[in-house]
């Protein structure tokens, strides 16, 4: 099971804060098949980023069969 709660992630320049996600929570139980769709721009990409270990999220938690991946 995939468990994220309060998931965020922003990017940061000297003039601007951009929020990329903004207290994602969702749950994927074992055998559920999950679609991730939106807008360009609006955090998919990032998600799956973190998801597959390849960034690290700003603040919240990633848990992956009951155990911290990722979380602050």
């Amino acid at each position: 099971m995939i468990k994220i709660t309060n998931l965020e992630k922003n990017y940061r320049t000297e003039e601007v804060e951009t929020v990329a996600l903004n207290k994602l929570s969702f749950s994927v139980r074992e055998g559920e098949f999950v679609a991730i769709m939106g807008p360009s721009g609006c955090g998919k990409s990032t998600l799956l980023n973190i998801v597959g270990l390849l960034d690290d999220p700003d603040g919240g938690s990633f848990l992956f069969n009951g155990e911290e991946v990722a979380g602050y």
